[in-house]
C-alpha cells in the first residue's frame, strides 16, 4: 500500500518524540516493504537575508554537520535491512516537507507533533498541522505522550 514514506523530524527536537515517529515510520515501511526518506528542514538558510550573514562555505559546513546529525539519529532508529535516503534542505518547514512528497512521490507522510503552548501555535502556526491541511497524501502525525 506505501510504497514510499517521508519522515520530516527536526535535529533540535525532543528525542523521544523523533524516536516515536521513526518508530512507526520503520513499522510500516516493514510491512509494506517501503523506501523510507527522512529529511529536516534548516529554515530560512536560502534566504537571500540569512545568506548575506554567512559565507557560502560556513553554510555547506552547517548544512555538512546537519546532514551527520541528521544520519546518526536514522542509523540509531532504523534497522540496516531498510532502504532509507536521507535529506538536508532549506526553507519553509512545511513548503519543503510539501515539495518533498511530491518530488519523490510520497505515499504516506509520517510526522512528529511538538507540544507547543497556545500562544506559539498562534504566533508560529504548526507545521505538522500545515503539512495535514494541504498534503495530497495521507499524513500519519504522531502526538507526544
Amino acid at each position: 500500500m506505501f510504497r514510499k514514506i517521508l519522515v520530516p523530524i527536526a535535529i533540535t527536537a525532543e528525542k523521544a518524540q523523533t524516536d516515536r515517529a521513526l518508530e512507526a515510520a520503520v513499522g510500516l515501511s516493514q510491512q509494506h516493504q517501503s523506501e523510507l526518506q527522512v529529511m529536516t528542514v534548516l529554515p530560512g538558510f536560502g534566504s537571500p537575508w540569512v545568506a548575506g550573514y554567512f559565507p557560502k562555505a560556513e553554510m555547506e559546513k552547517i548544512r555538512d554537520d546537519v546532514y551527520q546529525q541528521l544520519r546518526q539519529i536514522v542509523q540509531d532508529a532504523v534497522p540496516d535491512d531498510l532502504k532509507v535516503k536521507l535529506k538536508v534542505v532549506d526553507g519553509t518547514p512545511y513548503k519543503r516537507i510539501l515539495d518533498e512528497s511530491e518530488r519523490i512521490g510520497a505515499d504516506l507522510i509520517v510526522i512528529p507533533s511538538h507540544s507547543h503552548n497556545a500562544m506559539e501555535r498562534v504566533l508560529l502556526g504548526s507545521v505538522a498541522a500545515r503539512v495535514v491541511e494541504r498534503s495530497r497524501v495521507s499524513v500519519l502525525v504522531i502526538r507526544p505522550h
